[in-house]
This record gives C-alpha cells, sequence and structure tokens, in this order.
C-alpha cells in the first residue's frame, strides 16, 4: 500500500477508536484521556487480534506530531505576566515541593537499588502533576475561587515549566551529552531567553498585521508553521520538541490575539491532543501490565501520599496556612501526560527497562481515579490530621508563619538597592540573550553553508557575513549592558564615596567600572566561538564593531529602547483585567470567616432567558445570591447594573451559599429540550394571533413579561386600523388585537399555550 495511505488509513483508525472510547468514558464519569489511552492499547501491535496498526515509525511520528500541539495548548494556558502576578510564593513552593519530592524518591531508588539516571526519570515521572485532570476536579468540587484550590491551580501551572525543564534535561543527559546540569541549565536558559525576545519582539507586530487584513487562514497558517518551525529549532539545539512548541504557546498567550488563535486552534488541539494520548496506548504492551500491577498500586500510593506531604510542606514554609496547604497538597496528586512523555523518553533511551512504560501509564491512571475520591472526603482526612498533628509541632508553625508576617511587613531594603536591583536584573536577561545568540548561531550558520552551495559564494565570505550580522545583532544589548554598568557605577559612587567615607567617588565609579569590564571581557571570551573565524577573522570584526559603536551608538540605543518598549506593552497586558483578577483572589482569600462562596457558570449558547435585563431575571430574589462580575469578550464587567442583559458566552461570577449557587447555576445553564434542539429550526419566525378576552387583555407588556415567560417577542400591534410596530412595553393589549410574534417554532407553541391558557 502507498505510504500516504497508510498513514490516512492510521489516522482515521486512531481517530475513530478515540471518539468511542472517549465518549464511553465520559458516560460513565471518567477523563477522556483514560479512554484514550485505552483505545489506543485496544488498536495497538500489542493487542492482537485487534492489531490494526503495527507499524512502530508511524506510531512515533504521530506521537511526536500530537505532542508539539499538545504542548503548544498548555503553553497558550501560561502567562508570563499571571505568573508575574502570583508574587514570589507561589513558584518558590513549585520548586521547592518539586525538589521535597526527587529527594523522596531518591530515598526510595536507593532502598530499590535503581541507578542515579533511572532514580531521576523515575522522580520526573513524579514531579509534575497534570494541570487538565485537577483543573477538572477543582471544577467539579467547586473549589475554583477556595484559597486552596487557586494555590493547587496556580502549582500545577508552574509544574508545567518544571516538567518542561526537566524533559530538556533528561534529553541532554540522554543524548550523549556530557556537561553539567549547571551547564545544561544555562544553556536552556540563553536558549529561552532568545527564543522568547525574538518572539515577543516579531509574533505581536505578525499578528497585528495579519489581524488588520482580517484573514483568519493565514493567521492560523502562520503560527502553525512559526510551531513547527520553533519545535525544530529546539530538537536541533539538542533540547525536546516539546520546549520549542511551549515557548511558542506562552508567547502567544501574551498577545491580544491569544483568543482568536486559542480558538482557531482549539480543534486541532483537541484532534492531535488525541492522537498524542492514543498512540502512547499503542505503545503499551498488555503482557508487562500484568508482570508490574503489584508495582503500579505500590507507586501509585507512593506518588499520591509523596506529592501531598511535599507540596503541602512547600506551601506550609512559603507562608501558606497549614490547613489550606494540605488541601491543596490532596488536590496535587493526579499524574498526567508528562509523566507518559517522560517514561516514553526513558524507555527509548534504554534508561528504564520496556515494563517501565506500562506501569508509569498504570500509575497515572491510578492517581486520576482515586485523587478525586479522596477530595470528595477531604475534610474529614484534613481533621484526623490535625488530630494527630503533636502539639509542638502546632506552636511552631504559628511561630513560624508569625516571624513570617512580621518579615514581610518590616522595612524596605536600602535605597541604593531598590535603585540597582532592577538594573541588575534587565542586565541579566540581556546577558543570558546575548549568550544564547552567540551559542546557537554556529548552528544555523552551518544550516546555511550547506543550502547555498548554489549560490557561488564561497564557505569563508558566507560565514564572515553571517557571524558581522550576529555580532551587530549582539551590539544592541551590549551597549544597554554598559549604559547599565556606568548608572551602576554612579549611583554606588553617590552612595559609599566621598564625605566622611574616605574614598573618592572617582575611584568607585572608576573600581566599579575596570570589575565590570574585567568581568564582561572574561565572559565575551568564553562565549565567542573562536574557532569558527579564527583569531584574525573576529578580531577584524571585534574592529568593525568598535567603529559601529563609534559612529552609531545613538542608533544602537535606539534600537534597543524601542525592542524594550514593545517586550514591556506586549508583557503589561490589559490593566483592568488584571485589576479585576487581583481583586478575584482577594476575594477568594477573604471569604472564610462567611458561610459563602464564589461560584462561575457560563450561559450557553441557546439560554431561554439570553438578551434578557438583570432585573428581569431578578438572581437575588429568585435564588439568594448575588452576581459580582461579568466576563464578556475577555473584558470583565464589574459595575453591575439592573439594566445590563446577558448574552450567550458570559461568564458570571456569583456569591452565596452552596445550595443557592447550585440552584442558580442550574437555571443558568439550563440548555432548551433535545428534540427543540434536534429537530427545530432555530431561526427566529413570525407569527400572528388574536388577542382573546379574559386576564391577559387590558395589561401592558412589561406587566405581563412576555418575553420572561415565553422566550418570545411581540414586534408589533394592529388595532382596528392602527399599526404599531416594535411597542414598548407600557404598550397594553385589548382583546381582539391582531399581535404579531417573533421567536422560535418551540417558543412560538409556548406562546400560543400561555395566550390561551386562562382564556
Amino acid at each position: 500500500m502507498d505510504p500516504g495511505v497508510s498513514l490516512i488509513q492510521d489516522l482515521a483508525i486512531v481517530l475513530l477508536a478515540a471518539a468511542v472510547a472517549g465518549a464511553l468514558c465520559r458516560r460513565i464519569g471518567l477523563s477522556v484521556i483514560v479512554g484514550y489511552l485505552v483505545a489506543g492499547v485496544v488498536i495497538g501491535p500489542y493487542t492482537p487480534p485487534f492489531s490494526f496498526i503495527q507499524d512502530q515509525v508511524r506510531i512515533q511520528t504521530l506521537s511526536q506530531v500530537g505532542l508539539v500541539f499538545l504542548m503548544f495548548a498548555i503553553g497558550l494556558g501560561l502567562s508570563l505576566t499571571k505568573l508575574a502576578r502570583m508574587g514570589w510564593a507561589t513558584p518558590v513552593a513549585t520548586f521547592l515541593g518539586a525538589f521535597l519530592v526527587f529527594d523522596l524518591t531518591k530515598v526510595l531508588g536507593y532502598a530499590a537499588g535503581w541507578s542515579g539516571l533511572h532514580t531521576f526519570f523515575i522522580a520526573a515521572m513524579f514531579m509534575v502533576s497534570s494541570s487538565a485532570v485537577i483543573s477538572k476536579i477543582v471544577g467539579e468540587l467547586n473549589l475554583t475561587h477556595d484559597r486552596a484550590g487557586q494555590l493547587a491551580l496556580g502549582v500545577t501551572v508552574i509544574e508545567d515549566v518544571v516538567a518542561v525543564i526537566l524533559l530538556t534535561l533528561l534529553t541532554a543527559q540522554t543524548g550523549g551529552g556530557e556537561a553539567r546540569v549547571s551547564v545544561m541549565l544555562l544553556g536552556m536558559t540563553a536558549f529561552v531567553v532568545v527564543l522568547v525576545g525574538a518572539g515577543l519582539l516579531m509574533v505581536p507586530g505578525l499578528m497585528r498585521h495579519l489581524e488588520a487584513r482580517a484573514d483568519p487562514e493565514l493567521q492560523t497558517v502562520t503560527v502553525a508553521g512559526i510551531l513547527f518551525i520553533l519545535a525544530v529549532a529546539a530538537a536541533r539545539a539538542g533540547y525536546s520538541l516539546a520546549l520549542g512548541a511551549f515557548l511558542l504557546g506562552a508567547i502567544v498567550a501574551e498577545i491580544p490575539q491569544r483568543a482568536a488563535v486559542e480558538k482557531a486552534f482549539a480543534g486541532m488541539r483537541d484532534l492531535f491532543s488525541s492522537v498524542f494520548f492514543v498512540a502512547i496506548g499503542m505503545m503499551i504492551d498488555v503482557k508487562l501490565l500484568g508482570q508490574v500491577w503489584l508495582w503500579i498500586i505500590g507507586l501509585g500510593v507512593f506518588a499520591i501520599v509523596g506529592r501531598a506531604v511535599a507540596t503541602g510542606l512547600a506551601l506550609v514554609i512559603c507562608g501558606t496556612r497549614p490547613r489550606e496547604a494540605r488541601r491543596a497538597g490532596l488536590l496535587l496528586g493526579p499524574l498526567g501526560e508528562f509523566t507518559f512523555i517522560i517514561a516514553q523518553q526513558g524507555v527509548a533511551a534504554k534508561v528504564l527497562p520496556p515494563n517501565y512504560y506500562p506501569l508509569a501509564v498504570g500509575v497515572s491512571l491510578f492517581t486520576v481515579l482515586m485523587v478525586p475520591l479522596i477530595n470528595r472526603h477531604a475534610e474529614p482526612i484534613l481533621d484526623f490530621m490535625e488530630r494527630i498533628e503533636p502539639r509542638r509541632v502546632t506552636r511552631a508553625l504559628d511561630a513560624y508563619h508569625a516571624w513570617l508576617a512580621q518579615a514581610q511587613n518590616s522595612p524596605t531594603s536600602s535605597e541604593t538597592w531598590k535603585l540597582v536591583r532592577g538594573r541588575l536584573a534587565q542586565m541579566l536577561i540581556e546577558i543570558l540573550f546575548v549568550t544564547g545568540v552567540m551559542i546557537f548561531s554556529g548552528q544555523i550558520i552551518a544550516f546555511i553553508g550547506e543550502h547555498l552551495p548554489a549560490t557561488g559564494l564561497a564557505p569563508a565570505t558566507v560565514r564572515y557575513v553571517a557571524w558581522g550580522a550576529v555580532v551587530l545583532l549582539a551590539l544592541i544589548p551590549l551597549v544597554a549592558i554598559w549604559r547599565n554598568v556606568e548608572t551602576i557605577a554612579l549611583i554606588l559612587a553617590d552612595s559609599y564615596g566621598g564625605g566622611a567615607r574616605g574614598v573618592p567617588v572617582g575611584v568607585v565609579r572608576g573600581g566599579a567600572r575596570g570589575v565590570a569590564a574585567v568581568l564582561l571581557g572574561y565572559w565575551l571570551y568564553a562565549i565567542v566561538p573562536t574557532d569558527q573565524l579564527g583569531a584574525w577573522g573576529w578580531l577584524g570584526i571585534a574592529a568593525a564593531a568598535v567603529l559601529v559603536v563609534w559612529f552609531f551608538s545613538r542608533r544602537l540605543i535606539y534600537w534597543h529602547s524601542e525592542w524594550q518598549s514593545s517586550v514591556t506593552s506586549v508583557l503589561a497586558g490589559d490593566p483592568k483585567a488584571a485589576e479585576a483578577e487581583a481583586a478575584r483572589d482577594r476575594r477568594a482569600q477573604n471569604l472564610g470567616s462567611w458561610d459563602v462562596k464564589l461560584g462561575e457558570c457560563v450561559v450557553p449558547d441557546h439560554a431561554g432567558y439570553a438578551g434578557q435585563l438583570l432585573s428581569q431575571l431578578a438572581l437575588p430574589q429568585r435564588f439568594g445570591c448575588a452576581l459580582l462580575e461579568i466576563e464578556r469578550n475577555n473584558f470583565v464587567i464589574t459595575a453591575i447594573r439592573p439594566e445590563l442583559r446577558l448574552y450567550p458566552g458570559d461568564k458570571l461570577l456569583l456569591m452565596g451559599q452552596t445550595g443557592q449557587l447550585t440552584a442558580a447555576r442550574k437555571f443558568l445553564t439550563q440548555s432548551p429540550a433535545a428534540t427543540d434542539q434536534a429537530v427545530e429550526f432555530r431561526g427566529s419566525v413570525l407569527e400572528t394571533f388574536t388577542v382573546p378576552a379574559g386576564p391577559r387583555a387590558g395589561r401592558s407588556l412589561a406587566d405581563l413579561g412576555v418575553a420572561q415567560l415565553t422566550g418570545t417577542r411581540v414586534v408589533g400591534i394592529q388595532r382596528g386600523g392602527q399599526r404599531i410596530i416594535a411597542p414598548a412595553g407600557g404598550e397594553r393589549l385589548e382583546a381582539g388585537d391582531s399581535v404579531l410574534v417573533a421567536g422560535t417554532l418551540a417558543q412560538i407553541r409556548g406562546f400560543r399555550r400561555w395566550l390561551h391558557a386562562a382564556a
């Protein structure tokens, strides 16, 4: 069979199997991910006679394509500005919790006799939770606006960053690299800074241009092309495909066009994510599951308990109250997609034996099934933990939190440090950017040299021109770095020189500049690839660079300012949205002493009350809960007025007691009858009725509440020879009037029944 036809056949089998298994799992209340994995096991090469797909190469290809789209979707859910608004506590707690999980797994590995790299892979599988499963659990348990639920969601988002770092380190470790972890982290950080910096500089402008052309097709195609290019670039640089895809998602998450991109890629994300998980299932040898089922249960319990203890302790250390920290720790048990990816990488590199792949999937499924059950009984578990906790530990924790609160409220640092620290952070980012440019440009230039022989240019000429362009690009941040050095030297000289201190201002300033020059010179010597051009070649480029700085320094400074302004404007985001999100966080933290909760619901597409005024819905009077805000098209409306209308897609934030919220959500999210949606046309039609004598006659439209009761609209009234088009609410219906009514067929039938019910 033709290879192209075979690939299409395999894709068709994968998608149909995923659809059937996913539908079955959703019907019985399980995550569709479980269904996708089971579907892969059934159609994979290890399950005869249903081995519909046996080509391992095609399976790997499908999983890699699915991985790229999955990581892009995860990156879209990560906002750099949102992470910045979390403060220091949540990121520090996340990395500290991962470190504690790593240490616990090292103890387990020592007891089990695993090697160091073997233990590293197992620890990496347990260090990252499933953000998709946790967000679902938090939503099902109505913990979205609970402090513990918010902590769990924040930690699981940052754990995606931890997972990308782990994947990169594991890829470098198994790819034959001998570099130390610190060197690999430095190289990866430089690569990330280069990619994110270039992306924030170019992608927003490109997306604005495509948006101005009003061509969503080109926008989708362009983003998809950039996605695959960055994934390949990360792989060529020695890192994982996942890193490039994840970074592009994080970049797109910062731009105003994010909603349009997310909507355009929603279908492809769902399609290829299902392909990825089915491909993961196809790699599972069912026979091996029987050999490791005891390990699955044991490691599953270890993962749930170990992650709960480690993340809870990390949150306590970072200032969270013990009960909230433990509650969040119980939510952070499920393992997910990264566990599969890491296990697949370990088995492929022959670091882990083949039975560890089904073992990883089994442990992940065990945690996904058990953690929701545990969290439905979280309160008794937390009460039991508090009862058995020694009083000394309780007093120590109370004293620690009191000290931490006092430290946070202590006077701020010195004026000198406040003036210097921002510039130091900027210099660090620019140093990493230049480092990345110099390290990874060699691979790009080599690639260009391989594909330009037809131009007739000599390879040496190509190298000189290319490296000259790279140095010109690096000069922009280098000039900015030196200007910051000059400023810091002046600040230090003003703070610590002259007067009674006995050290002349000029000495302090000159000493600071001299030390910085030596350090920068050593750094440049370390990152410049001298083997590419030789000593004389680099001396020539250095001389040209000095001339450029001498004559065009102002132009370089201008370019740097433009780039900095562009990146800052992208990262600044919408201040109103940030303020609204911060207000929601404060409300969630301050509800502890009140017997109320926050809840969300979205107005469905065909809600019968769509378009009605809040005064007509009367939510406080009917259900006893309050509407705090409406999010519409990514814009948050906090000024809730009776004349506001609700429309499909609006996200409502409600406050009330649990029963009140349940009743309100049930009313607001109810859909029209299934028969009406499946059989009837949902567009509006017009029909004429005659008002009979009875209690309806003689009353105004506003008093009758026709729209609220039937969903229809009275758009015309004919009385004798008079016609009233678009009558106002004060217009009365009289017996014998002919009324023109607009609505769906089902609504028209309801109006007929209502009109004649009391006649």
